[in-house]
């Protein structure tokens, strides 16, 4: 069976799965899924991926969720020499950017989790302050990496580029990188945005990412006003 990718554009796991769908050049069904509607719960697609995230792949007698793990199978499924720089062979260099992918599942996201979720369920309706902290936090560990190479893994870009830069193009949209205290940052994520893979594939979603929660946050806050 075909390889189908099921996604919502706003989703940041979803949009670094079509940065790399793009760059490496593939013709696969991609089907939109709503999570606030949780169509990702119908019984079939439940069966398929028990997280009942997005984004995942079907290959029918095949499924995989987790955006990390599913940039990783395409990679090896399909990648050809002339993208190994996106996950070298090297065990150091591909150690380092399993690290960043790490950094990515086990701590940037889960950052903007923290402000998508209360979110979603109508509970905020601005950011708090610990949540900016620890965001900020998050920019202080990128521009440390970011300090050693010019790509957060190594001098040339990666597929840990790819995954962190959809996460973190999302949350520069809510808590904006200071460039005086995060330089290195702020070019890297200049230098993201610029890449064509990036304008096509990550650029109107995350708008609509950023743009939606703001509404969704006035829209709580207005809520919570008039139950008063």
């Amino acid at each position: 069976m075909k390889t189908v990718l099921y996604k919502t554009d706003m989703s940041p796991p979803a949009r670094a799965v079509k940065m790399l769908v793009y760059l490496l050049g593939l013709d696969i069904e991609q089907r939109d899924l709503n999570p606030v509607l949780r169509e990702q719960d119908a019984p079939e697609l439940r069966k398929k991926n028990p997280m009942r995230t997005v984004p995942f792949i079907d290959e029918g007698d095949f499924s995989l969720g987790d955006s990390h793990a599913v940039v990783l199978y395409l990679l090896d499924k399909y990648g050809g020499p002339e993208h190994e720089y996106l996950y070298p062979k090297d065990r150091r260099k591909r150690a380092t950017v399993n690290q960043i992918l790490f950094f990515d599942c086990g701590i940037l996201f889960p950052r903007l989790g923290a402000i998508m979720g209360p979110t979603f369920m109508g509970e905020m309706t601005e950011i708090p302050k610990e949540v900016v902290w620890r965001i900020k936090n998050a920019y202080s560990i990128m521009e440390g990496y970011l300090s050693q190479t010019t790509y957060l893994a190594a001098d040339t870009m990666t597929v840990a580029d790819i995954c962190a830069y959809a996460t973190a193009s999302s949350l520069v949209g809510l808590v904006p990188v200071d460039e005086k205290k995060y330089p290195k940052l702020k070019q890297w994520l200049n230098t993201m945005f610029e890449k064509k893979f990036s304008k096509k594939m990550n650029e109107q979603g995350c708008s609509d990412h950023v743009t939606y929660l703001k509404l969704l946050m006035e829209h709580n806050k207005h809520n919570q006003k008039s139950k008063l």
